[in-house]
């Protein structure tokens, strides 16, 4: 019976892990799992098993950088749970998008008991800093190939895009933001002595001091060289799977840039960009003349490459975080 309990609970993580992998799979079409396996019987194993190594150190690197966020808030977590929980963070969020940020902060909150709240405040640091070297890559990246992207563009996606649309729903967010943020001031004193508003304020302070760890950084240039190592890694991992085809193997490092910025639009629409990735790849890559098919190959290279890790080290991370959680107790 001692044993028991423990059991039970790597038990119900690793039925978790399953379920995730299973989850993406189940959404894979026949024609979607055909190209998978396709893609595997042409690539050259060799830069596949380095693209994956590429795309774990990046994830490495965000958890050192994750880390020196939390420096400043007066928390020294260890590296291995911060990693880890990165990874479980990866792995969550092939299930549901934005699972994976609040699971790596509960893991940590349980394992290295870093408030929930401040720790998801440094993240939303962390995903500001990514959105902002992300638009400034992509600016770059249209405008030294401004006129090969507007005609692609103009020609594909002209009668694809409806402006007054997203004019309308635009006037509407800012209308109901608005009326919210009145009422809320209208009603403050009224409200600002019961328990969910001083919940809700006490989780907006936590946030708060988590974002302003940027302000309190030891050494603000390596937070820097590590965020764009991150971006560098991602780029790498793009030329080596372009070195898996033959077909691809021929496309410039310029080119990686510009194909990892399109792909990074992929989880932004779909969990873990599921499905969508190998489309923007190959409507990316047929930019550059390479066929729709061998484009879906290189899309589903990359797809499996960036998926491997959060399989493998997410699963593991559930297990280690269940086996910790115990032995703390």
């Amino acid at each position: 019976m001692r044993y028991l309990k423990p059991a039970i609970r790597i038990i119900i993580f690793f039925a978790l892990g399953v379920g995730f992998i299973w989850w993406f799979i189940a959404k894979l079409s026949k024609d979607e799992l055909e190209q998978l396996f396709s893609s595997f019987t042409n690539a050259n194993y060799f830069w596949f098993a380095v693209a994956v190594l590429i795309n774990i150190l990046s994830h490495y690197i965000r958890a050192i950088r994750w880390r020196q966020l939390l420096s400043p808030l007066g928390y020294k977590p260890k590296l291995t749970p911060v990693f880890l929980s990165v990874m479980c963070g990866y792995l969550a969020n092939l299930a549901v998008p934005r699972l994976g940020e609040v699971a790596r902060c509960g893991l940590l909150r349980t394992n290295q008991n870093i408030p929930f709240e401040k720790a998801a405040g440094t993240v939303i640091i962390e995903r500001a800093v990514d959105t902002i070297l992300f638009a400034l890559i992509l600016f770059f990246a249209f405008v030294f190939q401004f006129d090969l992207f507007k005609d692609y563009i103009y020609d594909n996606f002209r009668d694809k895009i409806n402006f007054d649309n997203l004019k309308t729903f635009a006037i509407y967010f800012i209308i109901g933001l608005s009326l919210f943020v009145f009422f809320i001031l209208l009603l403050r004193k009224k409200i600002s002595h019961t328990k969910i508003f001083i919940k809700i304020k006490d989780i907006i302070l936590g946030l708060l001091q988590g974002m302003k760890s940027i302000l309190k950084l030891e050494n603000p240039l390596l937070f820097i060289f590590n965020s764009l190592l991150i971006w560098a890694l991602w780029i790498l991992g793009t030329y080596i799977i372009f070195l898996c085809l033959p077909e691809t193997m021929l496309l410039s490092f310029k080119i990686a840039i510009i194909i990892t910025v399109f792909g990074a639009i992929g989880p932004i629409i779909t969990p873990g960009g599921i499905g969508i990735f190998p489309a923007i790849i190959a409507e990316s890559l047929a930019i550059y003349g390479i066929l729709k098919p061998i484009g879906y190959a290189s899309g589903w290279l990359m797809w499996i490459v960036s998926q491997i890790g959060s399989l493998v080290l997410g699963l593991f991370g559930f297990i280690y975080f269940s086996y910790k959680k115990h032995h703390l107790k």
